[in-house]
């Protein structure tokens, strides 16, 4: 499907009850709320603390920056832990093993346990990035900091996601058959999770 190394033509029922548990698995595991229930130790409601953002940035800024790498570490892990079991277990291929860690994003960010609410996903998308794409992960995390460094505006934003994207695109563009469409669901996704971010970001660079 999609040029991926898996087909239409395979999709069996063994193969799509697979696909189905893993984005199920993906989901539960992005639900975790693992900033509420760290910032729970402390006795901090974050989601009414800072931001309101349940998130590993806004565990830091108002717990603490080990409390918020902890946190970090976590929903990072829990986009890779079903990607695992897509890949190692059910065998399902790159391209499924990627939608699997997607949903977990949208598990961390419409979270079965927080009524539907949930943070930003930078660390679950973090986590599917380290997984998939291992050589880029370390150009991602720093564009993710030195976006969280610079003002929200179009021209710091723009640059920097288009070295990001364009670095993407050369190191992976010819060696994974299933990267063009990944990268559009992935962009896609990105795009409408972060809505509110992205008019931020041009409301900014029209004052």
């Amino acid at each position: 499907m999609f040029g991926c190394e898996m087909g239409i033509q395979n999709l069996t029922l063994n193969v799509i009850t697979k696909i189905l548990i893993s984005l199920i698995t993906g989901y539960i595991f992005g639900s975790i709320p693992n900033a509420v229930i760290i910032a729970k130790f402390k006795k901090v409601d974050i989601r009414k603390t800072g931001s309101g953002n349940p998130g590993a940035g806004n565990v830091a800024r108002e717990i603490g920056k080990t409390w918020g790498i902890l946190v970090f570490i976590l929903d990072v892990l829990k986009a890779i832990i079903p990607m695992l079991i897509a890949d190692k277990i059910f065998q399902l291929g790159p391209f499924w093993t990627g939608i699997a860690g997607l949903s977990a994003v949208i598990g961390h960010c419409y979270s079965l346990f927080l009524r539907f609410r949930g943070g930003k996903g930078a660390a679950s998308s973090g986590g599917v990035m380290i997984y998939l794409f291992p050589k880029f992960s370390i150009v991602a995390i720093v564009a993710f900091f030195l976006l969280q460094k610079t003002p929200r505006t179009l021209t710091t934003f723009i640059p920097i996601f288009l070295v990001a994207l364009g670095l993407w695109i050369w190191l992976y563009w010819n060696s994974m058959p299933f990267f063009i469409p990944f990268v559009l669901i992935f962009l896609t996704l990105g795009v409408l999770l972060n809505i509110d971010l992205i008019k931020e970001i041009v409301k900014g660079g029209n004052k």
